[in-house]
């Protein structure tokens, strides 16, 4: 909206140059290469196991546990039918659906 408001051609009520800008969101081919670089047995999806491993591997910051928090809050929209169909790796999109807005 700053850039709207500083080019003067903005012919619409005033009061929406107030509203907040829309959320960046992470592009799908930046969420494609990393689950790619995680991705070690090339079947196009991550487990929890290959994601613990990409942590432990980069040394990321992160409080244990926290790896099946991030799983756990991928999958938490996922239809199933039994716990392994739950817990399966997860694709491309969930990963991007999960992400989404953060």
């Amino acid at each position: 909206m700053k850039e709207i408001r500083e080019s003067g051609n903005y012919t619409c009520p005033p009061k929406y140059l107030n509203q907040r800008d829309t959320p960046l969101e992470v592009p799908l081919e930046c969420v494609r290469k990393l689950c790619d670089t995680i991705d070690k047995d090339m079947d196009d999806r991550v487990g929890l196991n290959e994601l613990k491993d990409y942590v432990k591997l980069k040394e990321l910051p992160f409080e244990p546990g926290v790896e099946e928090l991030m799983f756990e809050d991928a999958i938490k929209g996922r239809g199933f039918i039994n716990e392994e169909q739950r817990v399966k790796p997860l694709s491309h999109e969930e990963v991007a659906t999960a992400v989404r807005g953060r």
